[in-house]
């Protein structure tokens, strides 16, 4: 009799286990996809205004040849983007080219990545080339 009892409670205890298990996995669940749908908000807003920042970027590096604080002829200036913004020919508007100059646009404190840093190493060493190529 005895050990029908304690099979019962057994029994009672293992069914309890289960259950609090369940509601455990299900608290559980519900947390983690709370977690992740604020954390998908605060990604989402961070992507919309880093994005908004790199367009407004893109736009203001296009207009810098135009604004006085510029010192080159915007006739001169060829716009490429990566992995320089631009690529100056001093006179070339004018009949007379005097020189070749690269030019980053940066705004605050933004520094160069790795492949500008490359690029203005390979100038100020002037390892630069000439190249034709005919078909």
């Amino acid at each position: 009799m005895f050990e029908l009892f304690l099979i019962t409670i057994l029994f009672i205890f293992i069914i309890y286990l289960f259950l609090k298990n369940l509601e455990w996995k299900f608290k559980f669940e519900e947390r983690v996809k709370k977690y992740i749908e604020e954390m998908e908000e605060k990604i989402r807003r961070d992507a919309i205004e880093r994005s908004s920042k790199i367009l407004s970027g893109k736009i203001v590096e296009k207009l810098v040849p135009i604004t006085k604080d510029f010192n080159h002829n915007p006739h001169d200036v060829r716009w490429l983007g990566d992995p320089v913004d631009f690529v100056v020919f001093d006179g070339l508007s004018e009949g007379n080219l005097k020189k070749i100059t690269f030019v980053e646009v940066k705004s605050g404190k933004s520094p160069l990545n790795e492949n500008e840093k490359m690029v203005r190493d390979v100038v100020k060493k002037k390892e630069i080339e000439w190249e034709e190529f005919r078909i």
